[in-house]
């Protein structure tokens, strides 16, 4: 990992099409500007987990258990857990829980 000092205004370059200038730097927040190709894609890190997580949800599981996803998510009260690891594996499953309102990754044979 690269860690760079930068001042308010100075700019961070990223091969040739990714540009990040520090808008404003104070009381241990960054205000940040990303000037990049229309094809790159910038998520804030919890964004970028929860896609993950839903494609990984379409991918590994049955329609019933997707629309269960949608109705805890409806109700508001639910947030995507993005702690689960992308790599499940072949002898494992996401197991939605719905007293929980969670997810949860366990092996197919467990319950």
């Amino acid at each position: 990992m690269l860690v760079i000092t930068r001042k308010n205004g100075q700019k961070i370059m990223i091969n040739d099409n990714i540009e990040i200038t520090i808008v404003e730097a104070r009381n241990g927040v960054c205000k940040v500007a990303i000037q990049a190709d229309k094809d790159v894609k910038i998520y804030r890190e919890e964004i970028y987990y929860q896609i993950k997580l839903a494609n990984l949800i379409g991918k590994n599981t049955n329609v019933s258990a997707v629309d269960s996803v949608a109705d805890m998510l409806k109700t508001g009260n639910t947030a995507l857990n993005d702690k689960i690891d992308s790599s499940v594996k072949g002898d494992e499953e996401i197991i939605v829980d719905e007293k929980s309102k969670s997810l949860r990754i366990n092996k197919k044979n467990e319950k």
